[in-house]
């Protein structure tokens, strides 16, 4: 009865499937070991992984040694660097390409490392998993040698290893190398886009000051020659700092009107309006030092009216079409408005309908920010917010003509069209969850980590290349 139970348990034992090995002792020991073997570079096959013979692995590491690029090449059973408890699954302690990198961490010298792991399949851990590492040289054909490997040879190891080797020593050159020749002709056409472009943006926008300039030449033309008038009706004085106060408003009346005589567009308007400003200043100045008081501070021009001069006070005022606001105005309309009485706004003829002048946006955009202007590079509110808008889109209108606006848009239109064809190509993921693509799909890693555990190098060269597939 004895013999008959234990040839059952013999039978039993024998029925079972093979299992998978369950975790590896130590893999960072392990890896150390097999760093080891690597200090040059050639080929290293650990003594359990069978489908390479002891000729395959000397042939594998002649070649690697002869290579023009510094090649280190490991063929390790996947049980050795298994950290799973479980019997039934595998799960390495690195994936993808920082199995390579760990092994490059443990040798500490920039070059080409690669790790074929060996497994009965994909799911159990096999695949190959390669990275160049290096801060100066040429870059190899490292990722699309992975793919050559797997794609030709998967899974006999000594093909697969062979062609690796081939590819992963080719210099993979910059594009601008090979498309030096042409890069004369490519950088004329861009050359004379950009001229053409520039030029029509330019026009467009010298189009624009000029019908700005219509608008706004008559109505300084007549401001200059009321100013002059104003001047020229001073009294004469003996006292030194009202002469040369009246002589200094004369002075910058004459440079506006120079400026207007010679204006082109929209920078010389807004020239003029700020010379006219501080003509008016000029004269509130004179005004207080007649009266024997200090000079006051430059303050907003009125705002229903810029030829009445610097402001004095804020008041309350709601325009027909919008909500109730605080504007500067002058002493005159401060008084007007405290007796009830409508503001005295300057009103501009266009198309035989006088409107406000804020209500030109465009067309007097540059009139209103030389007026507003504090002479220092900095500018006072302008209280009407369609106003500003409108301003506002007029100088994008002609931002975004620039070439480099162009191109920019262009750029962007081509990225999220390339990223919609990504997103509606790509469907969904190949990954099932389990770490390992199915098939012969790519599996790529970019690791954010900077290093493992483990000897070597105490920070990691640059990545050049690299790629990973399982098989």
């Amino acid at each position: 009865m004895k013999r008959l139970l234990g040839a059952i348990a013999v039978v039993a034992l024998w029925a079972l499937p093979t299992l998978p090995a369950h975790a590896a002792t130590d893999p960072d020991a392990y890896m150390n070991t097999v760093a080891g073997h690597l200090g040059d570079a050639g080929v290293w096959v650990d003594p359990a992984v069978t489908d390479l013979t002891a000729d395959d692995a000397a042939e594998l590491d002649a070649l690697a040694k002869s290579a023009a690029a510094p090649i280190r090449i490991a063929v390790i059973p996947a049980s050795k660097i298994n950290t799973s408890e479980s019997k039934y699954s595998v799960e390495l302690a690195w994936e993808g390409e920082e199995i390579a990198d760990q092994l490059y961490d443990r040798v500490g010298v920039e070059g080409v490392y690669a790790v074929l792991v060996d497994a009965t399949s994909q799911s159990k851990g096999r695949g190959l998993h390669a990275a160049q590492r290096a801060d100066n040289g040429p870059t190899y054909f490292v990722g699309d040698a992975v793919d050559q490997a797997v794609d030709c040879c998967a899974p006999g190891y000594r093909r697969m290893i062979k062609r690796f080797i081939e590819r992963a020593q080719v210099v993979d050159k910059p594009f601008y190398v090979d498309a030096a020749p042409y890069a004369g002709g490519a950088a004329g056409i861009i050359g004379l886009w950009c001229t053409v472009t520039g030029l029509g943006a330019r026009r467009a926008r010298r189009q624009d000051e000029k019908a700005h300039l219509n608008v706004v030449q008559p109505l300084l033309n007549e401001e200059i020659i009321a100013l002059s008038q104003q001047v020229s009706a001073l009294p004469t004085t003996s006292d030194p700092q009202q002469s040369k106060l009246s002589k200094d408003v004369l002075d910058t009346v004459e440079k506006a009107r120079q400026r207007l005589d010679q204006a082109k567009g929209d920078k010389d308007i807004e020239a003029v309006t700020t010379l006219l400003g501080s003509a008016r200043y000029g004269l509130v100045c004179l005004d207080a030092v007649r009266a024997g008081k200090p000079i006051p501070e430059p303050t907003a021009p009125c705002f229903f009216d810029p030829r009445h001069g610097p402001s004095v006070t804020q008041v309350e005022w709601k325009p027909e079409a919008g909500a109730p606001r605080n504007v500067d105005v002058c002493a005159d309309c401060k008084a007007r408005d405290e007796a009830g009485q409508e503001p005295a706004i300057r009103m501009v003829k266009g198309w035989q309908v006088e409107r406000p002048y804020w209500e030109y946006g465009e067309d007097l955009a540059a009139y209103v920010d030389g007026y507003w202007s504090r002479g220092d590079g900095r500018q006072w509110w302008f209280p009407d917010s369609d106003f500003r808008r409108r301003g506002e889109e007029m100088r994008s209108r002609w931002r975004s003509r620039r070439p480099g606006a162009r191109f920019s848009r262009f750029s962007s239109n081509v990225g999220s069209s390339v990223g919609d064809w990504a997103a509606s190509s790509g469907g969904g993921s190949d990954d099932d969850g389990s770490g390992w693509s199915s098939g012969s799909s790519r599996r790529r890693s970019w690791s954010s980590r900077t290093r493992s555990s483990g000897g070597g190098s105490s920070r990691r060269s640059s990545r050049r290349s690299g790629g990973s597939r399982g098989f």
